[in-house]
């Protein structure tokens, strides 16, 4: 069996490529999940989650590819398992948790400007957005109604492993012996996501514009040296 990690927040390959450079490296990006599933050869996986969530439809492309992958599946959160980070969960057949393990099941967010017309249409597209998530929750045999998932996504609250076992969101609680103790965990918030900005991107794209230019150059001198090595033993 193989295991693959999804730590930290979810972003898209593109933008991955620049935090990295930064020094970010609790990060994961979908082409770090179809890398893992290619190396694992389909033999049966578990997918060790400490993730707060991050890009929702990164969290579906990854829960696609677990869906589409021929071997056995299993999620394990082990630390945090929030937002789009349960999406991802949901693609394997079976989902765990460690006990004590702090899991958020809430509302998609984003940002709008503009007139009321504007706002209004964003409002819209939140709440199809909410409903694409509870589409992912409910098509588990064991998840609770539409409206009860509704109702604990209005809550935007932590829950224990105990209490998503409840709602049909995961289906074991592992390491418990006898009677099920679950310790409570609760916080505050995760904190706001990492802010990449237009400039670091742009430095970013001029470091690997650099970085391609310094490849060709190295490329021309092995040629000159390897030509000149050649006249000289004519």
């Amino acid at each position: 069996m193989a295991d693959i990690t999804l730590r930290g927040e979810l972003w898209d390959n593109d933008s991955a490529d620049v935090l990295r450079w930064w020094g970010w490296r609790d990060i994961t990006a979908p082409m770090d999940i179809a890398a893992a599933l290619e190396a694992a050869g389909g033999e049966d996986v578990t997918l060790l989650i400490n993730s707060p969530g991050g890009d929702m439809t990164v969290g579906t492309e990854i829960r696609s590819m677990l869906r589409r992958y021929p071997g056995k599946t299993t999620a394990l959160f082990q630390g945090y398992g929030a937002s789009a980070a349960t999406l991802a969960a949901t693609g394997c057949q079976v989902i765990q948790s460690e006990p004590g393990a702090l899991l958020c099941y809430h509302n998609p967010s984003g940002a709008a400007e503009g007139d009321y017309r504007d706002m209004r249409r964003s409002a819209q597209a939140l709440r199809n957005a909410r409903d694409c998530i509870l589409e992912v929750y409910t098509a588990r045999s064991s998840a609770k109604t539409k409206e009860e998932l509704m109702a604990l996504m209005d809550q935007n609250i932590w829950i224990s492993p105990t209490q998503a076992k409840d709602y049909g969101l995961i289906d074991e609680i592992v390491g418990l012996s006898g009677k099920e103790e679950d310790p409570a965990a609760f916080v505050a918030a995760v904190g706001g996501r990492i802010r990449l900005t237009a400039s670091m991107r742009e430095q970013y794209q001029a470091y690997i514009v650099g970085h391609r230019a310094e490849e060709v150059r190295q490329k021309q001198v092995r040629r000159t040296l390897a030509r000149l090595r050649a006249l000289a033993e004519f």
